[in-house]
């Protein structure tokens, strides 16, 4: 549920290009230009399908590619896709309705009486408060330590929140809350879990009545149903190899929502105009800048990331078988929305970023576009050479990579993060 480093590298060179000010052409993103950006990468086997929005003021689009299941259908705006990290918007976009419903206060402690007995932990007097949670600024690690992956297709599926309650009743912070920006999926997993018990309700029927139902979100939900699995875009980890959706037991909130192009769509439109009432009211609180730039990571707002040119607001997103991006500025009235059915990051990302730059007139049609090279044969890994690899590996006293052998497949975990399946360049 990563989903920021590619993205936060690239911001890091390209947005301060921005001139400020718009092309004088009324209208930069076309659906030929997108075509042209996004048909290499069908083509040359990076992606299974996609499904590519963008706005431009009164300009609009949705462009679909590729396949999005086993029959070879193009994806439309009906096909569902799992969010990734961009759940993590929808869960502070809660928070927000929350305190301007009056109901919480972003600065108090969090403390909520809850049915798994999670207490959270403090230091030196310093307790966690709700705005800690959707900056990052908890002290939570990444991930838990006794996540212990029952599937390594479907890590969360069952790291519900008594096992959260085991995790971080125990926890000894490194650090005071509010000091440091160090992203975590166990947080707002946490956060997502909290706010529906405080609600009294599930997250997925808080979600519905909050965000959903008022926008107009009729296929953005955790769970699915029969009809909507028909829908659902078959999840690839590399191109052409199906593997499985990700479930999170009661832990939705980081990375557990599903939703469709037009869901999106809607969504981006109430960022860049949001309706009346308390959740136009919070729509704004959680655009607000809420945390600046400690110098390793981007400001934010709640949840969302503050790319350099302070206007900006964006999240990436990914799971074992999608890809996510979503970027809004709304000094150029522009959004741009990629939904993917293949774990292809950099693609991913760096499309979705190019449509924004696009929109707001800093990239130009001569500017060049570097080539996707395409799937290479990678080289297999032996049986007697993987043998030699496995190990633990220490590279300091708190990041350790635990290198293992199974079925064929080397894996390897680190510290605070999900083990994954590697592969080797050469």
């Amino acid at each position: 549920m990563n989903g920021r480093r590619w993205a936060l590298i690239a911001f890091c060179v390209v947005v301060n290009c921005w001139t400020g000010e718009r092309s004088a052409r009324s209208q930069n993103l076309t659906n030929e230009w997108i075509e042209k950006q996004v048909r290499p990468l069908v083509e040359k086997h990076l992606v299974d399908g996609l499904s590519v929005g963008y706005i431009e003021g009164e300009h609009w689009g949705i462009m679909h590619f590729g396949s999005a299941n086993p029959a070879g259908e193009i994806p439309n705006s009906s096909t569902i896709y799992e969010l990734g990290s961009i759940s993590k918007v929808f869960t502070s976009l809660l928070l927000a309705d929350a305190v301007t419903r009056g109901e919480i206060d972003l600065n108090a402690a969090v403390d909520v009486k809850n049915a798994a007995g999670i207490k959270l932990p403090s230091r030196e007097g310093r307790q966690i408060t709700w705005l800690d949670f959707s900056t990052h600024r908890t002290g939570l690690p990444r991930l838990p330590a006794n996540l212990g992956a029952t599937s390594l297709e479907n890590p969360y599926s069952e790291y519900d929140s008594k096992k959260a309650a085991a995790f971080l009743n125990h926890y000894e912070l490194p650090r005071k809350p509010g000091e440091k920006n160090e992203y975590s999926n166990l947080a707002v997993s946490v956060l997502g879990y909290l706010l529906a018990e405080k609600a009294g309700k599930p997250y997925e029927q808080l979600l519905r009545e909050r965000i959903a139902e008022p926008l107009k979100l009729t296929d953005c939900t955790v769970a699915l149903s029969d009809d909507q699995k028909k829908r659902l875009a078959t999840p690839h980890s590399a191109y052409g190899v199906a593997t499985s959706t990700w479930e999170f037991a009661d832990l939705p909130g980081a990375g557990g929502i599903r939703a469709t192009m037009r869901d999106m769509m809607r969504f981006a439109r109430a960022q860049l105009n949001p309706p009346k009432g308390e959740l136009g009211d919070a729509i704004e609180l959680a655009w607000k800048q809420h945390a600046a730039s400690d110098g390793s990571d981007f400001a934010m707002g709640l949840a969302w990331m503050i790319a350099r040119d302070g206007e900006t607001r964006w999240h990436t997103g990914g799971t074992g078988g999608y890809r996510t991006a979503l970027f809004i500025n709304r000094q150029f009235k522009c959004a741009s929305i990629v939904l993917c059915n293949t774990t292809a990051e950099a693609e991913v990302n760096g499309l979705a970023e190019r449509m924004i730059q696009r929109a707001a007139g800093g990239l130009k049609d001569d500017d060049k576009v570097e080539e996707p090279d395409g799937n290479k044969e990678k080289p297999k890994i032996d049986a007697e050479l993987r043998g030699r690899l496995v190990g633990r590996y220490q590279l300091s006293p708190n990041f350790i990579f635990d290198v293992q052998d199974k079925d064929g497949h080397l894996m390897v975990g680190i510290t605070n993060q999900p083990t994954l399946e590697v592969f080797p360049d050469s």
